[in-house]
């Protein structure tokens, strides 16, 4: 068995579990409950892109350590974070689209703007 075999395996059983959670959640609160897991992903994208920028105040003592690093590494983990950015805008996206989706269907079967009856 090889690690990449490994990795995929895992990665697919924490999707299943991202999965099975949010069809939980969606089942035990409607809507609602994908406009909060969507907000919820917004929310690590935005975490996990302010920690890779170290734009943030709260991360000095990464900016610091960026500062003592060889100009090779700077290049290296400059690329490392090159391959993350389109991973994680995907992602972001995917959040802002489940809030829209969840929190717009939330809204719209409370005010009951459209008639669902199938007489």
């Amino acid at each position: 068995m090889s690690g990449r075999f490994v990795v995929h395996v895992i990665a697919a059983v924490g999707w299943l579990l991202a999965a099975v959670f949010a069809l939980a959640m969606f089942t035990l609160f409607g809507f609602f409950a994908v406009g909060f897991y969507g907000l919820l992903l917004w929310f690590i994208c935005t975490q996990v892109e302010l920690e890779a920028d170290g734009s943030a105040g709260l991360f000095a003592a990464q900016a610091q350590v960026r500062q003592t690093m060889s100009r090779a590494e700077r290049a290296s983990q400059r690329h490392q974070q090159s391959l993350g950015i389109g991973t994680t805008r995907f992602f972001r996206y995917l959040g802002i689209g489940l809030t829209v989706i969840g929190f717009g269907g939330f809204v719209c079967f409370q005010l009951d703007l459209f008639d669902w009856r199938f007489d």
